[in-house]
């Protein structure tokens, strides 16, 4: 019993000085070059996802298939992003007048 209230113990005070460590990491980088966290974030979203080639993980509402490719055009936050989607001859597919389609991140997959 002793030895699993030590290793809750020891896991939120390790846990919480490596928390207290990042959060003055973050302050300091802020103070030093005035980059705010969430700009820091949205920067390495956007170079992981913007214009790369992506495949669909399921199928979406508008029929557009599993495994269709496609490309970020466009983050619209951490979570979301507009993509254009080609058919196999490489064309856009175009559903109701639209080319780009609103696609939450955790439904697609980066192609390599």
């Amino acid at each position: 019993m002793g030895e699993i209230i030590m290793e809750i113990f020891l896991e939120w005070v390790i846990g919480g000085i490596w928390g207290m460590l990042n959060m003055m990491y973050d302050w300091i980088k802020g103070l030093i070059f005035g980059i705010p966290k969430n700009e820091v974030e949205r920067k390495r979203i956007e170079k992981k996802w913007l214009y790369k080639k992506v495949a669909l993980k399921k199928q979406l509402d508008n029929r557009i298939e599993i495994g269709t490719t496609g490309t970020v055009i466009e983050l619209i936050d951490n979570k979301t992003a507009f993509i254009e989607f080609y058919d196999k001859q490489g064309e856009l597919i175009e559903i109701d007048n639209e080319l780009m389609f609103k696609i939450k991140l955790k439904n697609i997959k980066l192609k390599k």
